[in-house]
């Protein structure tokens, strides 16, 4: 969503914070308190002094390991695709053939963002959107999640069950463009229904489309 954040200086210095680095629980009860906070009230009403009531904290804790509110939002994406990243790696556990690694991906997706459906809507229709995600610490995340499909396409076509003449950039595009499309109108919806029944026929489609003949 263009405008959603002001020009800030110093862009860049987004990059600087990695959750991976969490000393304590502060951060981990940060991140959880401005992601109600930021999808209560939206980024420009919301105030860190807002946040820092949330999360029993001083202010100033918040920014001893956050520059500033524009860090923190994007930080709140980082912080649950490590997440979605370590989660994801025990659902795939013990799975070998491609194709069903293919499938959990797409029905753990799918289940990931439903049980979440506040971090749901400040991802896919704030932070997802904003022109200036790529420049900030959540892209990295991003593209991992983007190398694990193509971790197990590339996997599929060395099992010889995946066709040799299949774009595997356009495949991941469809996989996760579904995905997020399908989650997108799920919220627009008002979260009326149960998006895991759709996971199947996501991975038909997709599995149909690609397996060697």
């Amino acid at each position: 969503m263009d405008g959603l954040l002001p020009e800030i200086a110093g862009w860049a210095s987004i990059r600087r914070y990695d959750t991976r680095s969490i000393p304590n629980d502060v951060i981990k009860r940060i991140l959880e308190a401005a992601r109600y906070i930021f999808a209560e009230n939206g980024y420009e009403k919301t105030t860190m002094l807002q946040i820092a009531k949330a999360a029993d904290v001083a202010t100033g804790t918040i920014y001893e390991y956050f520059e500033n509110k524009e860090v923190l939002f994007f930080s709140i994406a980082a912080e649950r695709y490590e997440v979605f990243d370590k989660e994801l790696k025990i659902h795939l556990s013990g799975i070998k053939s491609a194709f069903d690694r293919i499938r959990k991906y797409i029905w753990f997706y799918l289940y990931f963002f439903q049980k979440d459906p506040v971090y749901s809507e400040l991802w896919l229709l704030n932070i997802r959107v904003n022109k200036r995600l790529n420049d900030t610490i959540s892209y990295p995340w991003i593209r991992q999640s983007g190398e694990e499909i193509m971790a197990m396409l590339k996997a599929g076509q060395a099992e010889g069950i995946i066709r040799k003449d299949v774009d595997l950039y356009v495949v991941r595009h469809m996989i996760i463009g579904s995905l997020e499309h399908l989650v997108t109108h799920w919220l627009l919806k008002g979260k009326v229904y149960d998006m895991l029944p759709f996971s199947e026929k996501i991975s038909d489609l997709v599995i149909e489309a690609i397996r060697m003949k």
